[in-house]
């Protein structure tokens, strides 16, 4: 049935017509096709294989697909369950899911260092299910709370990781407090030792130090609490984590001194139990300390590092996993969302060249393409900087910038995915807007991402701050490294007055080329770079206060974060499909990678056009390029979001289904006549 709908969406040789593109020569086609019978791969499989390079593991997604497709706690369906229902319903998921990967060893909390690529490839797989409640859950419990004891804790605090990683230990990660988000170091919580019986009392000591938002309050018997760490002297040496117990040993009944209570509805994420939780004098071991970077031996509080800021910087660096998570997650519901906008665009009849003759599908029109091949195009480049970021958080061997990369791509891509997805819904129309297309479901639970684990704007502020002391230490004799390399070049050229890039040429065979594309991007990073240096340093002539200076910065701060992770992006795409072998799938990512480009560059004409970096004839034959890329695309939309490699038995959408009638699948999923709770009482 599904290629039924694609020959449908090919309406003859007239619309071909108007495309502009040539077909590739005999020589390249000849090539390909040699190669394809050689392979029994298609070229979406070959697309999905490319997707997840160096996180594949097929053991673990062939278990989680058995597991959520015949388990039948994955069957049930809640869209008329209570809050309570739900939420007790994905906790019997995330047991199942626990214990059926966890406690079978397949995936290990110590694999955040021994081998990341498995917890990659879980969220992979997780993320696709329902509205990322189940995902939501079960990363809180293994991969903030295990991780916050697995990566802060020491030896004697990994005994507890077998039983929480298999669900038989249930714990939250409670950080965020009702006056405090983004501001960690500012928390109130207190944790004040107590010499005589050796051990720590735990206190909310004001309504503002609440811990708040903290998903699994609701199931959790243990929490790991961000307090400040007040000795005996009354020496604060600011934020650390505790091991606090929370409930007894039934799960349900709160521990002396500990009350904890529900914040009540949210956007989504209905089945995560995000609550509020105060302490009240409650006692713990001085044992409960996860000691790594500081630790109370014989009344006395020592670490290895000395500076305060240092040492909070390496704590708070420990959660660098949840800010991968997100961006792989985000991709993940991206991906979701486009396969239901695609597939319905493909299928839905609106209008055509005659009142009488026959409909065409939307996703011929122009302004459909424009929209959504972008997103296309945008997604495969996330997933070529994905793959990157996963084989640098397996090697572990320079920390910095796996930071700066995770902050900006989380920025990023959880930012496009929730705008995206709000323009999928537009796209689909009426239907878009019911309950049951997903498309709500998945703006809901996404849109908070934007939040989850550093605020987007704070994040890209790391990002700008980190530019900004390379920047100083280029011209201090030190050069820039791994990613930032292109910085010092183009700095260099840009401060001598120099541009080595023709801002007349508009020809396709330039504006197409990886080349102009990289200089176009790098051009506006690096001018950027400088700009912001300047403005930081002209604002703090003003000011005399740093802080003042960089909070009147933040405009252009904030472009220069955004630009350079888009860089970098661009840079890893065009690497990969350099590197590819197979003549057919460099081929379409090509196209995908030239849009995506041209994509990015269009969305800033802005600065390319103040800078005199293109001119009026340059940007045009840009907008047309794209329209064209768009139009070429869009005649494999299907093939490329079959591509992505969604689980279709996970795609729970009537739109987006690969077989059958759209029409037939929506009214199997809409409700029957209107009860009698549908009319008031009286009535009747």
């Amino acid at each position: 049935m599904a290629n039924q709908f694609i020959e449908t969406y090919k309406i003859g040789d007239g619309y071909k017509a108007m495309l502009q593109f040539k077909p590739s020569n005999n020589d390249t086609q000849q090539k390909i096709n040699d190669q394809n019978s050689k392979s029994k791969l298609t070229l979406s499989d070959k697309l999905k294989n490319w997707s997840i390079q160096g996180f594949e593991n097929h053991n673990i997604r062939d278990e989680l697909n058995r597991i959520m497709s015949t388990s039948e706690v994955f069957k049930v369906k809640e869209l008329d369950m209570t809050k309570e229902a739900n939420r007790v319903l994905v906790l019997k998921q995330v047991l199942e899911i626990t214990r059926g990967v966890f406690e079978k060893g397949l995936i290990q909390i110590s694999d955040l260092r021994d081998d990341p690529s498995k917890i990659l490839a879980f969220v992979d797989i997780v993320s696709q299910f329902d509205d990322a409640s189940l995902m939501t859950k079960l990363i809180v419990n293994n991969f903030l709370f295990g991780a916050a004891v697995f990566n802060l804790g020491t030896e004697r605090h990994h005994k507890l990781l077998p039983e929480i990683q298999s669900g038989r230990l249930l714990g939250c990660f409670a950080m965020t407090e009702l006056g405090h988000g983004s501001n960690v170091r500012s928390l109130e919580t207190t944790a004040t030792y107590d010499p005589k019986t050796d051990e720590f009392i735990i206190q909310t000591p004001y309504r503002t130090s609440t811990k708040w938002w903290i998903g699994n309050a609701g199931h959790a018997q243990i929490s790991s609490v961000f307090a400040r760490l007040i000795m005996d002297d009354g020496k604060d040496h600011e934020v650390h984590c505790f091991l606090v117990p929370i409930r007894k040993s039934n799960g349900i009944d709160l521990l002396p001194g500990v009350k904890i209570g529900d914040i009540g509805s949210k956007f989504g994420l209905h089945g995560v139990d995000n609550g509020w939780i105060q302490f009240d004098n409650v006692r713990i071991p001085a044992s409960n300390l996860l000691d790594r970077f500081g630790s109370v031996e014989n009344g006395i509080y020592s670490s290895p590092i000395k500076n305060p800021s240092r040492r909070f910087a390496n704590i708070l660096a420990q959660m660098i996993t949840g800010r991968i998570t997100i961006s792989f997650g985000s991709t993940r519901s991206l991906k979701s969302g486009l396969i239901i906008a695609t597939r319905y665009a493909c299928k839905r009849l609106q209008f055509g060249p005659t009142s009488t003759g026959p409909e065409i599908p939307i996703l011929s029109y122009p302004t459909h393409q424009l929209t959504i091949m972008p997103m296309i195009a945008s997604t495969y480049a996330f997933d070529a900087i994905k793959i990157y970021l996963g084989k640098r958080f397996q090697e572990r061997t320079d920390e910095a910038e796996i930071h700066v990369l995770a902050s900006g791509l989380k920025a990023i891509t959880s930012q496009f995915t929730t705008v995206s997805l709000m323009e999928l819904r537009r796209l689909c129309g009426g239907h878009g807007y019911g309950g049951y297309s997903r498309l709500g479901k998945l703006v809901a639970s996404i849109d908070v991402g934007r939040t989850f684990e550093g605020d987007n704007t704070l994040l890209l502020q790391q990002v700008a701050k980190d530019l900004l002391t390379q920047f100083k230490k280029e011209y201090s004799g030190n050069k820039f490294t791994g990613t930032l390399k292109y910085l010092g070049k183009n700095t260099s050229l840009l401060l001598s007055g120099m541009n080595p890039i023709t801002t007349m040429r508009s020809d396709d065979n330039h504006l197409l080329s990886f080349q102009f594309l990289l200089d176009c991007m790098e051009f506006r990073s690096s001018k950027l770079l400088i700009q912001s240096a300047q403005t930081v340093s002209k604002n703090y002539k003003k000011s005399k206060e740093s802080f003042t200076a960089w909070n009147q910065s933040l405009e252009i701060l904030i472009h220069l974060a955004k630009a350079h992770t888009e860089t970098i992006i661009l840079q890893k795409f065009i690497e990969k499909i350099q590197s590819e072998k197979d003549l057919e799938l460099a081929s379409i990512l090509k196209k995908l990678c030239q849009l995506y480009g041209l994509y990015i560059i269009r969305e800033d004409f802005e600065f390319f056009r103040n800078s005199n970096y293109l001119k009026k004839g340059k940007a045009k034959a840009i907008i047309k390029l794209i329209g064209q890329l768009c139009s070429d695309l869009s005649q494999q939309a299907m093939l490329l979001v079959k591509g992505f490699g969604n689980e279709e038995y996970l795609m729970n959408s009537p739109l987006g289904m690969e077989d059958g009638d759209l029409y037939e699948n929506i009214c199997n999923q809409v409700g029957g006549p209107f009860t009698k709770d549908n009319y008031i009482q009286s009535k009747l």
